[in-house]
């Protein structure tokens, strides 16, 4: 199987492209605060498989501030001061592919809106820190970002807390 696919390892705080045996890109991300799970409105980064279902922000502007998957008119300079946790650079939305996991019901990824983001937040890139989502350094994003294709497969994995 030579298809190239996105691992993000929440124990690691990675993410990879892999083909085959291959790592073909590494960067460090974040995934959620609150930890491993999948259920609506828990603010934790749901396990398992995953596709790209969309690519947004093609040839937005490093710091272009997504709100509702739009680009706005706002593009967020380092060094300002912003408390939300704003949606950066790039988006790539996650469609799950598990039923029962993170697909349906309680527990859609997709209804969670659980992207793949770029973030004004970078200091905290490598340990857990968003509210579900992974985000990415705004560089890493917009690099990977045309390395992928919509319908990628994504595949989340960690150790769920004993």
């Amino acid at each position: 199987e030579d298809t190239p696919f996105i691992w993000v390892s929440i124990d690691e705080q990675m993410l990879r492209i892999v083909r085959g045996d291959t790592v073909e890109y590494e960067a460090r991300c974040a995934s959620a605060l609150k930890g491993i799970g999948s259920q609506m409105n828990s603010l934790q980064t749901p396990l398992g498989w995953h596709a790209i279902t969309k690519k947004i922000g093609d040839d937005a502007p490093w710091g272009q501030v997504f709100r509702s998957r739009a680009a706005t008119r706002e593009v967020w300079q380092p060094g300002e001061d912003t408390k939300e946790d704003l949606v950066l650079s790039r988006v790539l939305l996650l469609d799950g592919l598990e039923p029962g996991l993170n697909k349906g019901g309680n527990v859609d990824s997709l209804a969670r809106n659980i992207y793949i983001h770029g973030t004004n937040d970078e200091a905290k890139i490598g340990v857990p820190s968003s509210h579900g989502c992974i985000r990415m350094i705004n560089d890493d994003v917009i690099e990977m970002y045309d390395m992928i294709a919509a319908g990628m497969k994504v595949l989340i994995t960690g150790t769920p807390p004993e």
